[in-house]
């Protein structure tokens, strides 16, 4: 719960404009590697119960400056063999809120692999540490019920970006 306080109080200083970087920080094409750990399960007509996968992934994206902010889309894939969903693929709008080199932000989108189309979010922080690269941190989940199994996936993952 305290993280969603921070990303609140970040929000009231992006929008009252105190100590906001340029977003061109972060606006332009970027792509990336990541790694994570994801958590997923199955009730229903499968059971599987919650278990945990090691996975590496990849993503590209654009963003554009939108007065302090940037706003975007990122398309992924995430290679978790081992979760109730195998590996998913999708495509995220980006919402941040630049602060100099680093930037929080809310992502919100689709993922349409095995066994369905569902919702897909999260959110992260990106810290710029030179000028074409920086690191990321995220929390995204989904959830799907499909011919009668419902299945939970959340994920944590770090990456690299390289900006163009």
């Amino acid at each position: 719960m305290s993280n969603l306080k921070k990303f609140f109080a970040a929000l009231v200083i992006a929008l009252t404009g105190i100590s906001c970087a340029q977003a061109s920080e972060f606006a332009g094409p970027y792509a990336g590697i990541k790694v994570g750990e994801n958590w997923s399960g199955a009730s229903g007509v499968v059971n599987k119960s919650s278990h945990a996968t090691f996975f590496p992934g990849l993503t590209a994206g654009y963003g554009f400056d939108v007065k302090q902010f940037v706003i975007g889309a990122e398309v992924f894939a995430d290679f978790h063999h081992g979760s109730t969903t195998y590996k998913d693929g999708g495509i995220d709008l980006k919402f941040g809120m630049p602060f100099n080199t680093i930037m929080p932000y809310a992502r919100l989108g689709m993922t349409g692999t095995w066994p369905n189309a569902r919702l897909h979010g999260g959110v992260g922080v990106e810290y710029k540490f030179a000028k074409q690269f920086s690191v990321a941190a995220e929390w995204t989940a989904d959830s799907s019920s499909h011919d009668g199994t419902k299945r939970r996936n959340d994920s944590m993952t770090v990456g690299v970006h390289y900006y163009f």
